[in-house]
């Protein structure tokens, strides 16, 4: 099973950058976090054949699975059923999409519930791993708006909830600054770093805790 595991973590970081690259070069069109999410399970679903080696492993693709937290059922963008012989494992798959502009043509604005809704996913990832058979997940973010991964100037309450290249957290950290009108209660126990990767127009990141 770890063997199995190790080549999908691979094989997700393959996937990741032929998206951002495909993205990037205009083949592929996103407008919203929907489409992100059927893009990119197209792809790795096209590509499960690749790292299957032995006739008692199979990788299957949920989308919007949900996944019990603290007695609510949570939806998860993708889960990964990971089988190897009897055992069975499950790797859960955030995403978050932002567009400067909304379709209308229009500024979207709420940059500040964007930051803060990454810190939402980190923990609830953390929560997913704590879930009998799930392992530790990935979260997948890309945007358009260069301020967001590249600042010239951090103003406002919102920069607590930094997410732009070369931030780190190290052994967790706790969110409480509300966002919104809307009181914030986030704690995240794991390490993470931000290094956002340039293709075209956007710009992507990948986070998994690194504890």
């Amino acid at each position: 099973m770890e063997a199995l595991v190790g080549r999908l973590r691979t094989l997700i970081d393959t996937c990741w950058d032929s998206f951002s690259a495909k993205v990037g070069g205009e083949l592929i069109t996103i407008n919203k976090e929907a489409s992100m999410q059927l893009q990119f399970a197209y792809i790795l679903k096209n590509s499960i054949d690749l790292i299957i080696y032995h006739q008692d492993e199979t990788l299957e693709i949920e989308l919007e699975t949900g996944i019990p937290i603290n007695g609510r059922m949570r939806e998860c963008d993708i889960v990964m059923q990971i089988t190897k012989g009897t055992q069975k494992a499950y790797l859960p798959i955030e995403m978050k999409c932002y567009k400067e502009l909304a379709s209308s043509g229009g500024k979207r604005g709420a940059t500040d519930i964007f930051f803060k809704d990454v810190y939402v996913d980190l923990e609830l990832l953390e929560s997913y791993a704590k879930n009998e058979s799930y392992i530790q997940g990935i979260q997948l973010v890309m945007t358009d708006f260069e301020r967001i991964p590249f600042p010239k100037v951090r103003k406002g309450k919102f920069w607590d909830y930094d997410i732009s290249d070369t931030k780190s957290i190290t052994d967790g950290i706790h969110l409480m600054t509300p966002i919104g009108g809307f009181e914030v209660d986030i704690k995240l126990q794991g390490s993470y770093e931000f290094k956002w990767t340039t293709s075209g127009t956007y710009y992507f990141l990948k986070l998994e805790n690194m504890k």
